[in-house]
């Protein structure tokens, strides 16, 4: 019984190799020329399809006679560690915050004439800053001195 079951492996194997062999493509045989794959395997059918498997099919395909398309690869890893920025999961929980009450400072008010004309852009957002900044500056003094703030 054993016997009968190891024969009709062989037997599988030799079938299946032989008619790989065939369809395979002779620009992807490696090692030897195709011919010479089809002797091995007929003339030594067990070391010759086990040999036609390891060294002469072409590398990474599927397991069908004479197929040539590869195996899917897995995505490569990337070779150095992302930083919270690169990953798109940490991006799209970042859109979801809004950020806290408190320390997030209220944001001047712009002037019309702070609006950039299209070659005043940096000029007038910085006279804009330097009038917050003073108004800001002279607030906090007011503060200091006991002084309650402007518009209170």
């Amino acid at each position: 019984m054993f016997y009968g079951v190891a024969f009709l492996l062989s037997m599988a194997l030799l079938v299946f190799c032989v008619l790989d062999c065939i369809a395979t493509d002779s620009s992807l045989v490696r090692n030897l020329p195709k011919t010479l794959w089809i002797m091995l395997i007929i003339f030594l059918p067990t070391i010759g399809s086990v040999a036609w498997l390891l060294l002469g099919r072409p590398e990474k395909t599927r397991f069908y006679p004479g197929d040539t398309r590869s195996l899917p690869t897995p995505q490569a890893r990337p070779k150095r560690p992302l930083g919270p920025d690169d990953d798109p999961r940490f991006l799209e929980m970042t859109r979801n915050l809004s950020p806290p009450k408190a320390t997030s400072p209220p944001k001047p008010a712009v002037s019309p004439e702070a609006v950039a004309p299209a070659g005043e852009h940096g000029v007038n957002e910085l006279k804009a800053w330097e009038e917050d900044l003073r108004r800001r500056e002279e607030e906090l003094r007011r503060r200091l001195q006991g002084e309650s703030p402007a518009g209170e």
